[in-house]
């Protein structure tokens, strides 16, 4: 009779069914955790656009309009910089720093120069994570330069139901904004109701290495990339229009397709996000809504006009 007590012990078989067991349970838990962690990256996202809203109101309040879109226009006489073109120039991005808790590095700004000029290299260079959706991400641009170097980002503002130039397009006449060129509206003039009335959207920043890629997602220079229009639908499979260059096909980020314009005031640039269905976009009386990708396109425009006398109903 053995004095060695029998050893008890998963055979090969039991242990490769406990291992299946597990794997189908990651396998389960995984979509679970992505999910979650995709909703807290949206609800961050949903608070930054809400700050920005507010941000707005508060420059509304002590200025009585909205920051310009852009602070020149074309055939606007040049300020010191390196080139004259006034999308090289200012746009919105740098005028409310104040009302984002960002006074100290706002104040370095010299507004007397192009935004792209090197003395607002320090300015450009410097990253506020509240311009960058989690979901999505900030990129840099030409960061070797100390005259192109900057972010591009993730929010953008509305600049109307048309294209870049706020003209009439295929037939469609321009409704008005709440951004434009020189300068924006005041909130009595967006008629068709501030809870109507798209105030700022999300856009996918294209990435620039090695260099300049296109006007998408540039929100600290006005090249037309810091606004969106409503001529398209949100994550619209139809390709935007932009001027002078797209971004290559490797560093589109999600952006489904871009063609070229033959001129900036045709760009057009939709609203475009990496959440699930839709886009995050803030409307003019600050409120934050979740906008679906299957929205009908005569409400979405309708939404980006401030003064188009449409009836777009429930979204």
């Amino acid at each position: 009779m053995s004095v060695y007590p029998k050893r008890r012990a998963f055979t090969l078989i039991e242990l490769l069914v406990v291992i299946a067991i597990i794997a189908v349970l990651i396998a389960l838990l995984l979509p679970a955790v992505q999910q979650a962690r995709e909703a807290a990256r949206r609800t961050q996202c949903k608070n930054q656009l809400k700050q920005l809203g507010l941000a707005m109101h508060n420059y509304h309040d002590t200025s009585r309009q909205l920051p310009p879109g852009t602070i020149k226009w074309n055939g606007d006489p040049a300020r010191t910089g390196p080139t004259s073109a006034y999308y090289d120039d200012h746009g919105w991005y740098s005028q409310i720093g104040p009302y984002i808790d960002q006074a100290p590095l706002f104040n370095t700004i010299n507004f007397s120069a192009q935004f792209s000029d090197p003395s607002n290299e320090p300015a450009r260079r410097a990253k506020i994570s509240l311009f960058g959706c989690p979901t999505s991400g900030m990129q840099n641009n030409e960061w070797g330069s100390n005259t192109w170097s900057r972010w591009r980002g993730n929010y953008v503002v509305n600049w109307g139901n048309t294209n870049y130039g706020q003209t009439a397009s295929a037939g469609v006449n321009f409704g008005g904004a709440p951004f434009s060129y020189r300068g924006s509206s005041n909130f009595s003039g967006i008629t068709d109701g501030m809870s109507n009335t798209l105030m700022m959207a999300e856009i996918i920043a294209s990435t620039t290495t090695p260099g300049w890629g296109g006007p998408i997602s540039e929100i600290q220079i006005a090249t037309g990339g810091q606004a969106f229009m409503g001529w398209l639908t949100p994550n619209s499979a139809a390709c935007d229009l932009a001027y002078r260059l797209c971004p290559a096909t490797s560093e589109l980020n999600g952006i489904s397709c871009c063609n070229l314009s033959g001129d900036d005031v045709s760009q057009y640039f939709t609203s475009r996000s990496k959440h699930t269905g839709g886009v995050q976009v803030v409307m003019c009386d600050g409120a934050v809504r979740f906008v679906s990708n299957n929205i009908d396109q005569n409400v979405w425009r309708g939404l980006s006009t401030a003064r188009g006398s449409e009836t777009v109903g429930d979204f």
